[in-house]
């Protein structure tokens, strides 16, 4: 366009947008016809779902006994189950109808949006071809090389983003591999440590099962992935008995380096769905734990939730209870001064 322009040679502009318009009046009349069609269809689904009747029920029962036949009970429930699917059949049927007939609605306005965009870029085009003087071509085709320059810079701008983002991409996918590869070398380096971790937890669940659990410490792309396994089942309790066992892990190791907040609180939910004698395992480990490593270890249980049996001989549970109690029995209970019902 723009070389055009500068030698302004009228006759080939013309030709392309003559050609253009002729595309945009074909395109336009494919789009009428097919609109003719469907609104034909659309008359004749209007016509039928008008049309569509339940069939006539006539009153057979009625008319045997006129003439003097007394039909048994089933004959007459067979009756009302063939009226039933009389029912349902037109019900179907108008459904579908309804369905054919706003899909036809549908392309309708589809077509007449695209001729619309279409017939205004073509009235566009005519204007340009019906411009009386050469100043006035020139200028209308000068709009038109505007038009054009601008879509091709809108582009430019589209190519470069995406030029752009894949370069980040492709720098994000590399700093992710070094990290992993760092954060793997890095594990590497601590395997002693890491050992030590794992067989802690092997210790702690093997105290509250027949067979030890896993932990696995490995890389993943968003940084170190813990993976917890007891091989006894997957049920809620033994997930709740994973983090107990790496919960207590981890204030061993703190409290063996001096830097544990000095106790370790566990609510009552952590042992939903736990066996009565895992819950005693886990509180008689858990008491032990916490008086070898110099921390306390505070579990939230409301009485009827505390075991009756599972502990070993010579543990008592009564000596670690809380000398304060919260409880509702009486007018003066409750937390903090308030009562709740």
């Amino acid at each position: 366009m723009k070389d055009r322009l500068k030698q302004f040679r009228v006759l080939p502009d013309y030709e392309e947008l003559e050609q253009e318009a002729d595309g945009l009046t074909g395109r336009i009349n494919g789009l009428a016809a097919e609109n003719v069609a469907d609104r034909a269809l659309i008359r004749e689904l209007e016509t039928s779902m008008r049309e569509e009747e339940i069939p006539g029920e006539h009153d057979l029962n009625g008319l045997f006994e006129e003439a003097g036949v007394i039909l048994p009970a089933l004959v007459r429930r067979r009756f009302e189950d063939v009226r039933v699917f009389h029912r349902r059949v037109t019900a179907n049927r108008r459904a579908h109808l309804g369905a054919e007939l706003e899909s036809a609605r549908r392309r309708v306005e589809e077509r007449e949006a695209k001729k619309e965009q279409w017939d205004r870029r073509r009235r566009q085009i005519m204007d340009i071809l019906q411009s009386g003087g050469a100043l006035a071509e020139y200028t209308a085709l000068r709009e038109e090389a505007g038009r054009v320059e601008a879509e091709v810079r809108t582009l430019a701008e589209k190519l470069q983003s995406t030029q752009r983002l894949e370069r980040l991409q492709a720098e994000l996918r590399m700093e992710r591999a070094r990290l992993r590869r760092a954060l793997e070398d890095d594990i590497e380096e601590r395997s002693p440590k890491v050992d030590e971790v794992t067989v802690r937890f092997q210790d702690l669940s093997e105290a509250l099962y027949e067979h030890y659990g896993h932990l696995t410490i490995g890389s993943g792309d968003g940084g170190p992935k813990f993976e917890v396994k007891i091989p006894s089942g997957r049920s809620r309790g033994i997930t709740n008995m994973q983090i107990f066992c790496f919960d207590l892990m981890l204030m061993d190791l703190l409290a063996e380096r001096g830097v544990s907040p000095g106790f370790l609180i566990h609510d009552s939910h952590l042992f939903d769905g736990v066996d009565e004698r895992q819950v005693a395992r886990a509180l008689q480990v858990g008491a032990g734990r916490a008086e070898a490593g110099g921390y306390q270890y505070i579990v939230t249980l409301n009485t009827d939730a505390i075991p009756e049996e599972g502990f070993d001989r010579g543990f008592a549970i009564e000596d670690y209870f809380m000398d304060v109690r919260l409880t509702d029995a009486r007018e003066d209970g409750g937390l903090f001064g308030v009562r709740f019902d």
